[in-house]
């Protein structure tokens, strides 16, 4: 199965892909695309949260979907619509419309590569997400959930392809709850 696990930053994505590893070990785990820029860029490579960086985040996955297209058990630290959301919170910063960017002219490579998953993990924030940071901008990563629950509830982008889409499921709950409900849902 082809996984990625989606969601705003310090809601426990790689925490539930780590465990998720544990458990099956015969899963390639793929690090979001923020760490891997850093490394491919030798650490000089500190992006700042704006438009221009998760635009470079966006395009890496979008390839990195399709360049590890045809492996089977495979589990992604964030997907296309990871980066989809904070442009969209970056372009509502800018009093900007998605209309005002050149992310329309990646939806249709947004598409693309959604469809070569089976399954979407979004972890949104909920009243059942008991996992608490203390971080200096908590407003950011509530307009930056919203975004996300907009992407996956509403479809406001329409990004999903038509009958291939991957299957998209919602996790909450303290780690080993949503542990055991990915383990359900795969099994």
């Amino acid at each position: 199965m082809r996984i990625a696990v989606s969601g705003t930053h310090l809601i426990g994505k790689s925490t539930l892909i780590e465990d998720f590893i544990k458990k099956y070990p015969d899963y390639k785990y793929e690090i979001e695309p923020y760490y891997k820029l850093q490394d491919e860029k030798s650490g000089d490579w500190a992006p700042k949260a704006n438009l221009d960086s998760f635009l470079e985040q966006l395009d890496y996955s979008i390839d990195e979907l399709h360049t590890c297209a045809h492996e089977k058990n495979i589990i992604f630290d964030r997907c296309p619509v990871d980066f989809l959301a904070y442009i969209l919170q970056e372009l509502s910063r800018e009093q900007l419309t998605i209309h005002d960017s050149e992310v329309l002219e990646r939806l249709s490579d947004i598409k693309e590569a959604l469809d070569t998953l089976d399954l979407i993990v979004f972890l949104p924030i909920s009243r059942e997400n008991p996992i608490e940071y203390a971080e200096e901008n908590l407003p950011y990563r509530k307009a930056v959930d919203a975004w996300f629950k907009k992407l996956y509830r509403d479809e406001i982008c329409d990004i999903f392809p038509g009958y291939n889409r991957p299957e998209v499921i919602e996790i909450t709950g303290d780690r080993a709850a949503r542990l055991k409900k990915l383990e359900h849902y795969i099994a």
